[in-house]
């Protein structure tokens, strides 16, 4: 089971190598390389990091703190990457993962869609529409890429969430991912509060594929760091 442990703080577009060594310093301190973690909701409260309890095929729970969060380059929406001690990496955008690298077997190379960014899923909770994207995954040494997938969202309704650090009303939100070429289907399992943000996933990197499960504890909150 790949073994998570968190590194390094949140950056926005800069990096300052000294805060990179005190923030290292001070999680290993306090988390460093645990398995199955259980930590207080004061511990993960006090730790100024967006952070996320995380289940790779549903084993041990993971704690991650967001390493990076950056615009993509192609659509400009934000996208913030979880890194692990072995390099492995978990790439989230408006709350899907669109990419992983290192993880064992099967990594998510990218999801893209022709000209504009992912749909929201708050937007979705307005509005169900149809849409559609490509996939591209490596698998072992092999590389597959653009197929093309048709993706179904489904509102499922309200429901009450609880973990360590807060408890919320939530609306879920499922989308069916077709991809005729494959003649295969996934679903994807989507949890947004009431401030449209999405606090769980139940992902599947694609069908017959690493499935991924993220609780949001902390969230990202967008800040411009001065005195670095």
């Amino acid at each position: 089971m790949l073994k998570f442990l968190t590194i390094i703080s949140v950056l926005f577009l800069s990096a300052c190598t000294q805060k990179f060594n005190d923030v290292n310093a001070t999680l290993d301190e306090a988390i460093f390389g645990v398995d199955d973690v259980s930590l207080t909701a004061q511990k993960i409260i006090e730790l100024p990091y967006a952070s996320s309890f995380v289940r790779i095929n549903g084993g041990a729970k993971l704690f991650m703190v967001l390493a990076f969060a950056e615009p993509n380059p192609a659509t400009g929406a934000m996208q913030l990457k979880w890194l692990s001690s072995d390099k492995a990496m978990i790439v989230t955008e408006n709350g899907r993962i669109v990419k992983t690298l290192g993880l064992p077997q099967f990594n998510l190379t990218e999801i893209n869609t022709p000209s504009a960014p992912l749909p929201s899923l708050a937007a979705i909770t307005q509005k169900q529409t149809i849409w559609s994207a490509h996939y591209d995954w490596t698998i072992g040494d092999q590389y597959l890429f653009n197929y093309h997938a048709t993706i179904t969202p489904i509102l499922r309704g309200e429901t009450r969430l609880k973990n360590t650090v807060w408890e919320k009303e939530v609306t879920e939100i499922v989308e069916v991912v077709s991809i005729p070429s494959l003649g295969d289907t996934f679903t994807n399992q989507y949890w947004v509060d009431n401030e449209l943000n999405v606090v769980k996933s139940h992902q599947y990197l694609g069908p017959n594929m690493v499935s991924i499960e993220m609780t949001i504890l902390k969230p990202f909150a967008l800040q411009l760091e001065t005195n670095i």
